[in-house]
């Protein structure tokens, strides 16, 4: 398994042999463990490094930062570090088992032997670790058989509690059925309708659950994680009266086609929060206060709950640029929305005219911006004060309804406009 170690990015190899011999050095046992042993298997690119220490990760993720001169993070509560490396990091944890107070609560933990820290794993393809120790470099320590379910491609808990005490396994038993296109073992699947049955999953934290919602959204394909989310739960840990049909699952198709189309004609623009246009798919048919309540229990952020909720809020009005009209209508509309929300109406309709002005304004409009400054105006002869607004606001429309293109053109209009607004012209 050393060669294995050799698809790590070059960027964390270095610091890895280096770790190794502090650790010989110092006395500490260190292994990688988790979804990062999982994707070395099966080839999958790594970003993040997640490493097991005995008997103190505080204590070697210090001595680590101070060899690297570089800042650290310690989490005294759960006997973890973070050492950063520049826009890189790596996280340690002490090996440690965890106790849960009540089912989906946060557990309480204390240090252990390996053996033990890994029985406390969701999945068995996620319990096995990769020596780091300078005896061992690169061995694989696999005590609950999760190369062979990884070979056989099974999802498979550790013993019967894990979905009582964690619920929020169920929704990551789902995420890696589908990412891997693996199959969740038969007892596992048992006891994950068993833990769904009582209720379990309404024991977590909404931030618990957000957290693993969002990560589900950002799947390539969540809306067949969503599908069979759905099967599995009805959503109802969402909100009681949601409800998904076909219609749903066509909306979703449609928001990955827009996002791509997005992503490929639209390359100078800001990338999407994706995961946002999804979530948007799911609760679109919640009411108004339902969506609030949603969005407040979960707590996203304030950015994404504006987002959100512009889309719900927006969805019938956006009908107003389903007629043809002109540009400077199209983005008097669309310019003080987010992208998010423009992209979703781009999937939601049909409508050939909505979509035309949609690309319109992604084309031309969105980048407009005028080149004259109130300098100008006043180098034009006209004094500062409420009528630089009224100028400003019909040179923008002049600017996108005639296509002016130069300074120059602008400056002539403004001078046109100058001049009817002091005459007090119809229309002004």
């Amino acid at each position: 398994m050393e060669r294995k170690l050799k698809k790590i990015p070059k960027h964390f190899q270095e610091i890895l042999k280096v770790a190794s011999r502090i650790a010989a050095r110092s006395g500490f046992k260190i292994y990688l463990v988790g979804g990062v042993v999982r994707d070395l298997i099966l080839g999958k690119a790594i970003f993040d490094l997640d490493i097991v220490v005995e008997p103190d990760a505080i204590g070697f993720a210090q001595t680590l930062a101070q060899h690297f001169k570089t800042k650290f993070r310690r989490h005294h509560t759960f006997g973890t570090a973070t050492v950063y490396f520049g826009k890189y990091k790596i996280d340690f944890a002490t090996a440690r088992k965890e106790h849960y107070p009540h089912w989906g609560a946060l557990p309480k933990v204390s240090p252990v032997t390996l053996k033990e820290d890994l029985f406390r794993r969701d999945f068995t393809i996620n319990a096995m670790a990769l020596s780091l120790n300078k005896k061992d470099y690169g061995q694989i320590i696999d005590f609950y058989n999760g190369l062979t379910d990884l070979r056989k491609g099974l999802i498979r808990i550790l013993h019967p509690d894990s979905f009582l005490e964690d619920p929020t396994r169920i929704l990551r038993a789902i995420r890696f059925e589908q990412r891997f296109s693996f199959k969740i073992e038969k007892n596992t699947y048992n006891l994950m309708k068993e833990a769904l049955k009582v209720g379990a999953i309404r024991f977590v934290h909404a931030h618990r659950l957000r957290d693993e919602i969002i990560l589900i959204l950002k799947e390539p394909q969540p809306y067949r994680y969503i599908k069979r989310l759905d099967k599995l739960t009805k959503l109802s840990f969402i909100d009681d009266r949601l409800r998904l049909n076909l219609a749903t699952y066509q909306l979703l198709a449609r928001v990955k086609k827009a996002i791509t189309s997005y992503k490929k004609r639209f390359k100078k623009h800001r990338k999407l929060d994706e995961w946002l246009l999804y979530l948007a798919a799911v609760v679109i048919n919640l009411g108004q206060e339902r969506i609030v309540k949603f969005l407040q229990r979960f707590d996203l952020r304030k950015g994404e709950k504006i987002r959100i909720l512009s889309i719900k809020e927006n969805l019938k009005k956006v009908k107003r640029i389903g007629k043809k009209t002109t540009p400077y209508v199209v983005y008097q509309f669309l310019n003080p929305l987010s992208f998010e929300a423009i992209v979703f109406f781009y999937a939601y309709y049909n409508q050939k005219m909505i979509k035309k002005n949609i690309e319109l304004f992604f084309d031309e409009l969105a980048k407009v911006r005028l080149k004259t400054k109130g300098g100008d105006l006043s180098k034009l002869g006209i004094k500062p004060g409420t009528i630089y607004t009224r100028v400003f606001e019909k040179l923008l429309k002049a600017k996108l309804n005639k296509g002016l293109k130069t300074k120059q053109e602008e400056l002539k209009e403004a001078a046109k406009i100058f001049q009817r607004a002091t005459k007090k012209e119809p229309g002004l």
